[in-house]
């Protein structure tokens, strides 16, 4: 029988000692892992970086505001129309609320194209010009994105006489249909050469997270190819040469698609969320994105590698609201939302202002207004304020190379 000689004892005290020597290597070997993922994270740039002084401005969407102030199936209020009477002027109203109380004077603004041509080759820019004046009245330089997505859901924008011609299905690439194309393109030159008059744009956007399928419609995305045919759409329309932008949505540094933007037009734009949900059996946890060191985008990287090459770098989306799986509405003081703490909006502030951007578009500002109207619950406004107020809103002259 196989094992120690007859007669003689098990070694425990050798066996013991071998055993306690493994388990104290490997705790040194986890300590070591454990203070080199440390050393990563606190030599990475939010960390390292100088606090800059970039001019803060908000991000606007009409349907947005609508669904956080006039819709509400708890009080009988439903889906309110795009065609109902006195909408743009509401819209306005509501922009200039938000500038006049806030004190931004940058804003980002989305044409949608199933509201400004909802028949073929009739165009209706009402609501986008009476949002360009209420921003000029109030000395605010608006970046102006068009495309075939816009800001907030459903993000594509497509209307319906184009789609009952178009042969698109899931997870296709739209812009590849000849129809969608064409009609996307003869759009772009339409708004362009319209707006294009007004004093209140200082920069516009091709398209929104172009590089980026759309879960929220159909899973569709846009080819690189297409989005520089928009954007020598937008050149070519403008006779005031303003500067073009490309905006992208990178979790990880794995995505390199931001050197397309780079290199397509005048300005890198990027969308910034510091604080992603991610779901585990059971439960959901708040991941600090820019905390898992060499993981996370290097957006001062960008940044300097954008002003070398004579660009600029913005954040058009600036996580300044939480991010949630279901209705935001019913995010209130009593049901707070894990991912948007006081604490991780001013942190993101902080982050903001290391990322080395000229600009930084909060991303937002139309559901602090609704906490503080629907809940009396003024601190995100008061959050937002206080770091529009204190960033550096030179005139815009200055802040464009």
């Amino acid at each position: 029988m196989a094992g120690a000689p007859a007669g003689r004892p098990f070694p425990w005290r050798r066996f013991l000692a071998g055993v306690a020597a493994l388990a104290g290597g490997a705790a040194a070997c986890a300590l070591l892992v454990g203070g080199m993922l440390v050393l990563f994270v606190r030599l990475s740039w939010p960390h390292t970086e100088a606090l800059g002084n970039p001019a803060f401005g908000i991000n606007f969407s009409c349907n947005y505001a609508e669904y956080l102030l006039l819709e509400d199936a708890a009080t009988g209020n439903g889906h309110v129309p795009d065609d109902r009477p006195g909408r743009a002027r509401w819209c306005a109203g509501t922009l200039g609320e938000l500038l006049e109380g806030l004190g931004a004077r940058h804003v980002r603004l989305s044409v949608e194209w199933s509201q400004v041509e909802p028949r073929q080759g009739e165009f209706d820019w009402t609501l986008i010009d009476a949002l360009l004046s209420e921003a000029e009245e109030h000395g605010a330089r608006v970046l102006l994105t068009v495309g075939l997505k816009a800001q907030r859901h459903p993000e594509y924008y497509i209307p319906g006489w184009v789609l009952e011609r178009a042969s698109v299905a899931y997870g296709d690439e739209v812009s590849s249909d000849p129809f969608v194309r064409e009609r996307a393109l003869v759009m772009i030159d339409a708004a362009v050469a319209h707006f294009s008059q007004s004093g209140a744009i200082d920069a516009w956007g091709a398209d929104n997270e172009p590089y980026v399928p759309s879960l929220r419609a159909s899973n569709w995305s846009l080819s690189r190819e297409f989005v520089q045919e928009e954007v020598a759409a937008i050149r070519a329309n403008d006779r005031l040469a303003r500067p073009v932008s490309i905006n992208h949505g990178q979790h990880f540094v794995f995505d390199r698609r931001w050197k397309h933007a780079l290199a397509d037009a005048d300005v890198l734009a990027q969308s910034l969320y510091p604080w992603r949900n991610y779901d585990i059996p059971g439960r959901t946890l708040v991941v600090p994105i820019l905390e898992i060191g060499p993981l996370a985008p290097n957006y001062s990287y960008q940044a300097r590698l954008a002003r070398e090459q004579g660009r600029n770098f913005w954040i058009t989306e600036m996580q300044a609201e939480p991010w949630v799986d279901g209705d935001i509405r019913l995010v209130s003081p009593e049901r707070p939302s894990a991912n948007l703490t006081e604490a991780n909006f001013r942190k993101n502030i902080d982050y903001a202002r290391r990322v080395g951007a000229d600009r930084i578009y909060l991303w937002g500002a139309e559901w602090w207004l609704y906490q503080r109207v629907r809940y009396g619950d003024a601190r995100w406004w008061n959050l937002g304020r206080a770091a529009i107020e204190g960033s550096g809103n030179a005139p815009p002259a200055a802040q464009m190379r």
